[in-house]
Protein backbone atom coordinates (compact mmCIF):
# COMPACT_ATOMS: atom_id res chain seq x y z
CA UNK A 1 0.00 0.00 0.00
CA UNK A 2 2.71 2.55 1.04
CA UNK A 3 4.67 1.92 -2.25
CA UNK A 4 1.72 2.46 -4.66
CA UNK A 5 0.88 5.03 -2.93
CA UNK A 6 3.95 6.86 -2.90
CA UNK A 7 4.62 6.27 -6.63
CA UNK A 8 1.56 7.34 -7.52
CA UNK A 9 2.01 10.71 -5.32
CA UNK A 10 5.75 10.72 -7.40
CA UNK A 11 3.50 10.12 -10.41
CA UNK A 12 1.44 13.37 -10.25
CA UNK A 13 4.78 16.01 -9.40
CA UNK A 14 6.42 14.48 -12.32
CA UNK A 15 2.49 15.26 -14.27
CA UNK A 16 2.56 18.61 -12.63
CA UNK A 17 5.75 19.55 -13.47
CA UNK A 18 5.28 18.61 -17.35
CA UNK A 19 2.17 20.36 -17.60
CA UNK A 20 3.33 23.29 -16.38
CA UNK A 21 6.22 22.74 -18.86
CA UNK A 22 3.69 22.71 -21.53
CA UNK A 23 1.96 25.84 -20.46
CA UNK A 24 4.72 28.34 -20.51
CA UNK A 25 6.00 26.55 -23.79
CA UNK A 26 2.15 27.61 -25.37
CA UNK A 27 2.45 30.74 -23.24
CA UNK A 28 5.22 32.07 -25.35
CA UNK A 29 4.00 30.77 -28.81
CA UNK A 30 0.48 31.37 -29.08
CA UNK A 31 -1.99 34.17 -28.66
CA UNK A 32 -3.04 34.76 -24.97
CA UNK A 33 -7.01 32.91 -24.52
CA UNK A 34 -8.54 33.00 -21.25
CA UNK A 35 -9.06 29.36 -20.40
CA UNK A 36 -5.96 28.20 -22.16
CA UNK A 37 -4.80 24.93 -23.91
CA UNK A 38 -5.68 21.62 -23.56
CA UNK A 39 -2.71 19.14 -22.58
CA UNK A 40 -3.21 15.96 -23.96
CA UNK A 41 -3.95 12.67 -22.18
CA UNK A 42 -1.39 13.06 -19.30
CA UNK A 43 0.74 10.11 -19.42
CA UNK A 44 2.14 10.47 -16.06
CA UNK A 45 -1.50 11.05 -14.91
CA UNK A 46 -2.73 7.80 -16.16
CA UNK A 47 0.66 5.84 -14.95
CA UNK A 48 -0.67 7.24 -11.34
CA UNK A 49 -4.17 6.81 -11.80
CA UNK A 50 -2.82 2.72 -12.06
CA UNK A 51 -0.49 3.19 -9.12
CA UNK A 52 -3.56 4.63 -7.25
CA UNK A 53 -5.88 1.66 -8.13
CA UNK A 54 -3.07 -1.03 -7.44
CA UNK A 55 -3.33 0.60 -3.58
CA UNK A 56 -6.57 0.11 -3.56
CA UNK A 57 -6.47 -3.75 -4.81
CA UNK A 58 -3.79 -3.93 -2.25
CA UNK A 59 -6.36 -2.45 0.53
CA UNK A 60 -9.78 -0.20 0.10
CA UNK A 61 -8.24 2.45 2.53
CA UNK A 62 -6.25 3.70 -0.78
CA UNK A 63 -9.03 5.47 -1.66
CA UNK A 64 -8.59 7.77 0.97
CA UNK A 65 -5.20 8.86 -1.14
CA UNK A 66 -6.89 8.39 -4.96
CA UNK A 67 -9.78 10.95 -4.10
CA UNK A 68 -7.11 13.18 -2.52
CA UNK A 69 -4.96 13.53 -4.92
CA UNK A 70 -7.26 13.47 -8.01
CA UNK A 71 -8.20 16.74 -6.27
CA UNK A 72 -4.78 17.97 -5.54
CA UNK A 73 -3.83 17.74 -9.21
CA UNK A 74 -6.69 19.78 -10.20
CA UNK A 75 -6.00 22.31 -8.09
CA UNK A 76 -2.33 21.97 -9.56
CA UNK A 77 -3.53 22.78 -12.69
CA UNK A 78 -5.68 25.66 -11.85
CA UNK A 79 -2.88 27.16 -10.09
CA UNK A 80 -0.85 26.32 -12.97
CA UNK A 81 -3.26 28.32 -15.71
CA UNK A 82 -3.15 30.94 -13.30
CA UNK A 83 0.13 31.13 -13.02
CA UNK A 84 0.12 32.27 -16.34
CA UNK A 85 -2.10 34.96 -16.74
CA UNK A 86 -5.02 33.11 -17.67
CA UNK A 87 -8.22 35.15 -16.75
CA UNK A 88 -10.62 32.29 -15.99
CA UNK A 89 -7.88 29.53 -14.53
CA UNK A 90 -10.58 27.22 -13.01
CA UNK A 91 -12.73 27.44 -15.87
CA UNK A 92 -9.95 25.97 -17.99
CA UNK A 93 -9.66 23.46 -15.04
CA UNK A 94 -12.77 22.34 -15.94
CA UNK A 95 -12.99 22.46 -19.20
CA UNK A 96 -9.82 21.15 -20.45
CA UNK A 97 -8.13 19.20 -17.35
CA UNK A 98 -11.27 17.67 -15.96
CA UNK A 99 -12.20 15.25 -19.09
CA UNK A 100 -8.29 13.68 -19.12
CA UNK A 101 -8.25 13.65 -15.36
CA UNK A 102 -11.78 11.57 -15.20
CA UNK A 103 -9.72 8.88 -17.49
CA UNK A 104 -6.68 9.22 -15.87
CA UNK A 105 -7.80 9.44 -11.59
CA UNK A 106 -11.38 7.17 -12.41
CA UNK A 107 -11.25 4.95 -15.16
CA UNK A 108 -7.40 3.87 -14.94
CA UNK A 109 -7.64 2.78 -11.26
CA UNK A 110 -10.96 0.67 -11.83
CA UNK A 111 -9.15 -0.52 -14.56
CA UNK A 112 -5.98 -1.33 -12.75
CA UNK A 113 -8.47 -2.47 -9.65
CA UNK A 114 -10.34 -5.06 -11.46
CA UNK A 115 -7.24 -6.33 -13.15
CA UNK A 116 -5.69 -7.53 -10.20
CA UNK A 117 -8.76 -9.83 -9.56
CA UNK A 118 -7.76 -11.53 -12.90
CA UNK A 119 -5.81 -14.48 -11.19
CA UNK A 120 -9.31 -15.00 -9.16
CA UNK A 121 -11.64 -14.77 -12.22
CA UNK A 122 -9.60 -17.14 -14.51
CA UNK A 123 -9.75 -20.15 -11.60
CA UNK A 124 -12.77 -21.75 -10.46
CA UNK A 125 -11.06 -22.43 -7.15
CA UNK A 126 -10.98 -18.63 -5.66
CA UNK A 127 -13.06 -18.07 -2.04
CA UNK A 128 -16.61 -17.57 -3.12
CA UNK A 129 -15.67 -17.86 -6.86
CA UNK A 130 -18.86 -20.13 -7.42
CA UNK A 131 -21.36 -18.29 -4.97
CA UNK A 132 -23.52 -17.24 -7.57
CA UNK A 133 -24.42 -20.22 -9.38
CA UNK A 134 -25.37 -21.49 -5.70
CA UNK A 135 -28.03 -19.62 -5.63
CA UNK A 136 -28.64 -18.55 -8.90
CA UNK A 137 -32.40 -17.67 -9.61
CA UNK A 138 -32.47 -17.96 -13.25
CA UNK A 139 -31.48 -15.72 -16.29
CA UNK A 140 -33.51 -12.18 -14.84
CA UNK A 141 -30.23 -10.81 -12.84
CA UNK A 142 -28.80 -10.52 -16.49
CA UNK A 143 -25.37 -10.32 -15.10
CA UNK A 144 -22.64 -12.86 -15.35
CA UNK A 145 -22.07 -15.50 -12.32
CA UNK A 146 -19.03 -14.53 -12.23
CA UNK A 147 -19.49 -10.66 -11.39
CA UNK A 148 -22.21 -11.42 -9.24
CA UNK A 149 -20.44 -13.65 -7.12
CA UNK A 150 -17.33 -10.94 -7.52
CA UNK A 151 -19.24 -8.31 -6.10
CA UNK A 152 -20.78 -10.51 -3.47
CA UNK A 153 -17.49 -10.98 -2.27
CA UNK A 154 -16.82 -7.02 -1.83
CA UNK A 155 -19.86 -6.62 -0.03
CA UNK A 156 -19.02 -9.74 2.89
CA UNK A 157 -15.61 -7.97 3.00
CA UNK A 158 -17.28 -4.61 3.49
CA UNK A 159 -19.91 -6.14 6.06
CA UNK A 160 -16.75 -8.04 8.13
CA UNK A 161 -15.11 -4.31 8.35
CA UNK A 162 -17.83 -2.10 8.44
CA UNK A 163 -19.00 -4.54 12.00
CA UNK A 164 -15.02 -5.16 13.47
CA UNK A 165 -15.28 -3.64 16.38
CA UNK A 166 -14.16 -6.48 18.95
CA UNK A 167 -11.47 -5.75 21.36
CA UNK A 168 -7.98 -6.55 21.08
CA UNK A 169 -4.93 -6.33 23.20
CA UNK A 170 -2.83 -4.32 20.78
CA UNK A 171 -5.85 -2.12 19.41
CA UNK A 172 -5.21 1.96 19.49
CA UNK A 173 -6.83 4.74 18.43
CA UNK A 174 -5.90 6.88 15.27
CA UNK A 175 -4.89 10.17 17.54
CA UNK A 176 -2.25 8.15 19.39
CA UNK A 177 -0.48 7.01 16.82
CA UNK A 178 1.83 9.68 15.93
CA UNK A 179 3.04 9.31 19.22
CA UNK A 180 4.17 5.30 19.27
CA UNK A 181 1.81 4.94 22.51
CA UNK A 182 0.78 1.64 21.28
CA UNK A 183 2.62 -0.72 18.64
CA UNK A 184 2.01 -4.11 17.60
CA UNK A 185 4.07 -7.28 18.83
CA UNK A 186 4.00 -9.72 15.88
CA UNK A 187 6.78 -11.94 17.61
CA UNK A 188 7.98 -12.68 21.40
CA UNK A 189 9.68 -15.39 23.17
CA UNK A 190 11.22 -16.11 25.96
CA UNK A 191 14.06 -18.47 25.32
CA UNK A 192 15.78 -20.45 28.36
CA UNK A 193 18.98 -19.24 27.03
CA UNK A 194 21.08 -17.17 24.45
CA UNK A 195 21.57 -14.01 25.99
CA UNK A 196 24.07 -14.66 28.73
CA UNK A 197 21.99 -14.49 31.47
CA UNK A 198 19.30 -16.65 33.07
CA UNK A 199 16.06 -14.38 31.84
CA UNK A 200 15.74 -13.83 27.93
CA UNK A 201 13.82 -11.65 25.86
CA UNK A 202 13.22 -12.36 21.98
CA UNK A 203 10.35 -9.44 20.35
CA UNK A 204 9.16 -8.29 17.05
CA UNK A 205 7.94 -5.04 18.08
CA UNK A 206 6.29 -2.91 14.75
CA UNK A 207 7.28 0.65 15.71
CA UNK A 208 8.53 3.59 14.36
CA UNK A 209 12.29 4.78 15.23
CA UNK A 210 11.06 7.40 18.15
CA UNK A 211 12.89 10.43 17.14
CA UNK A 212 12.04 9.84 13.35
CA UNK A 213 8.04 10.15 14.67
CA UNK A 214 8.24 12.72 16.85
CA UNK A 215 11.13 14.91 15.02
CA UNK A 216 8.41 14.30 11.90
CA UNK A 217 5.37 15.50 14.08
CA UNK A 218 7.45 18.71 14.96
CA UNK A 219 7.93 18.79 11.36
CA UNK A 220 4.78 18.85 10.46
CA UNK A 221 3.46 21.26 12.67
CA UNK A 222 6.13 23.28 10.72
CA UNK A 223 4.80 22.58 7.70
CA UNK A 224 1.20 23.38 8.41
CA UNK A 225 2.85 27.09 9.17
CA UNK A 226 4.87 27.53 6.60
CA UNK A 227 2.07 26.78 4.07
CA UNK A 228 -0.25 29.03 5.66
CA UNK A 229 3.15 31.65 5.74
CA UNK A 230 3.89 31.32 2.19
CA UNK A 231 1.52 29.02 0.07
CA UNK A 232 4.46 26.72 -0.61
CA UNK A 233 2.90 23.54 -3.04
CA UNK A 234 5.46 21.56 -1.45
CA UNK A 235 4.34 21.68 2.09
CA UNK A 236 0.57 21.73 1.26
CA UNK A 237 1.07 18.32 -1.04
CA UNK A 238 3.12 16.70 2.15
CA UNK A 239 0.03 17.81 4.12
CA UNK A 240 -2.27 16.64 1.87
CA UNK A 241 -0.87 13.10 1.71
CA UNK A 242 -0.55 12.56 5.92
CA UNK A 243 -3.79 13.55 6.06
CA UNK A 244 -5.83 11.34 3.53
CA UNK A 245 -4.55 8.27 5.04
CA UNK A 246 -4.49 9.61 8.43
CA UNK A 247 -7.88 11.39 9.06
CA UNK A 248 -10.47 9.42 7.75
CA UNK A 249 -9.81 6.77 10.28
CA UNK A 250 -10.93 9.43 12.88
CA UNK A 251 -14.58 8.86 11.68
CA UNK A 252 -14.76 4.79 12.15
CA UNK A 253 -12.52 5.17 15.80
CA UNK A 254 -15.73 7.77 16.93
CA UNK A 255 -18.74 6.63 14.95
CA UNK A 256 -18.12 3.31 15.31
CA UNK A 257 -15.31 2.14 17.50
CA UNK A 258 -13.73 -0.23 15.13
CA UNK A 259 -10.82 -2.24 15.73
CA UNK A 260 -7.21 -0.14 14.57
CA UNK A 261 -3.84 -0.79 14.80
CA UNK A 262 -0.49 1.69 14.38
CA UNK A 263 0.13 -0.25 11.55
CA UNK A 264 -2.38 1.27 9.65
CA UNK A 265 0.58 4.65 10.14
CA UNK A 266 2.68 3.05 7.20
CA UNK A 267 1.34 4.61 4.52
CA UNK A 268 1.60 8.16 5.78
CA UNK A 269 5.80 7.49 6.72
CA UNK A 270 6.67 8.71 3.51
CA UNK A 271 4.86 11.88 3.73
CA UNK A 272 6.47 12.23 7.43
CA UNK A 273 9.68 11.76 5.65
CA UNK A 274 9.21 14.36 3.56
CA UNK A 275 7.84 16.65 5.73
CA UNK A 276 11.47 16.28 7.69
CA UNK A 277 13.25 16.72 4.56
CA UNK A 278 11.27 19.68 4.28
CA UNK A 279 12.06 20.93 7.29
CA UNK A 280 15.58 20.15 7.62
CA UNK A 281 15.49 22.15 3.68
CA UNK A 282 14.18 25.92 5.96
CA UNK A 283 16.69 25.10 8.95
CA UNK A 284 19.82 24.79 6.32
CA UNK A 285 18.70 27.82 4.56
CA UNK A 286 18.58 28.79 1.09
CA UNK A 287 21.77 28.43 -1.48
CA UNK A 288 22.43 31.87 -1.36
CA UNK A 289 22.52 32.29 2.23
CA UNK A 290 25.25 33.45 4.35
CA UNK A 291 27.44 30.70 4.85
CA UNK A 292 28.01 30.73 8.75
CA UNK A 293 23.88 30.44 8.63
CA UNK A 294 23.67 27.32 6.44
CA UNK A 295 26.57 25.70 8.42
CA UNK A 296 24.84 25.99 11.22
CA UNK A 297 21.83 24.86 9.59
CA UNK A 298 23.16 21.93 7.88
CA UNK A 299 25.10 20.76 11.45
CA UNK A 300 21.94 21.04 12.85
CA UNK A 301 19.96 18.52 9.92
CA UNK A 302 22.81 16.23 10.50
CA UNK A 303 22.69 15.69 14.53
CA UNK A 304 18.99 15.03 13.56
CA UNK A 305 20.15 12.39 11.07
CA UNK A 306 23.07 10.88 13.35
CA UNK A 307 20.38 10.88 16.58
CA UNK A 308 18.33 9.03 14.25
CA UNK A 309 20.17 6.87 13.80
CA UNK A 310 21.77 6.06 17.20
CA UNK A 311 18.13 5.90 18.15
CA UNK A 312 17.61 3.48 15.55
CA UNK A 313 20.55 0.86 16.52
CA UNK A 314 19.22 0.71 19.86
CA UNK A 315 16.02 -0.09 19.08
CA UNK A 316 17.06 -2.81 16.36
CA UNK A 317 17.72 -6.08 18.33
CA UNK A 318 13.68 -5.72 19.40
CA UNK A 319 12.82 -5.05 15.79
CA UNK A 320 14.53 -8.49 14.40
CA UNK A 321 13.52 -10.98 17.44
CA UNK A 322 17.06 -11.06 18.59
CA UNK A 323 17.54 -12.51 21.98
CA UNK A 324 18.63 -10.00 24.77
CA UNK A 325 18.76 -10.25 28.48
CA UNK A 326 15.28 -9.44 29.75
CA UNK A 327 16.72 -6.21 31.20
CA UNK A 328 17.61 -4.80 27.99
CA UNK A 329 14.28 -5.76 26.32
CA UNK A 330 12.68 -3.70 29.16
CA UNK A 331 15.23 -0.80 28.75
CA UNK A 332 13.90 -0.50 25.12
CA UNK A 333 9.94 -0.58 26.37
CA UNK A 334 10.36 3.12 26.29
CA UNK A 335 6.28 3.71 27.34
CA UNK A 336 4.26 1.04 29.36
CA UNK A 337 1.73 -0.13 26.56
CA UNK A 338 5.25 -1.26 24.41
CA UNK A 339 5.16 -4.12 26.80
Amino acid sequence: LMFFVLAGFACLVVDRDRARGRLVDWYETSPLSEHGPWLGLRPWRIAAGLCLGAACAVKWSGIFFLVAFAVMSLIWDAGARRAVGLRRPYGGMVGKDLPTALTAMATAPAIAYVVSWSGWFASPLGWGRNWAQATSQGPAYFVFDSVRSWLNYHFQVLGFHTDLATPHSYQSEPWSWPLLLRPVAFFWETPKSGCGTESCAQEVLGVGTPVIWYGGLAALIAMIAWYVATRDWRAGAVLLGYAAGWLPWFYWAIADNRTMYLFYMIPMVPFMILAIVLAAGLVIGKADAAPNRRAVGAAFAGAFMILALINFAWLHPVLVAEVIPHAQWWARMLFPRWA
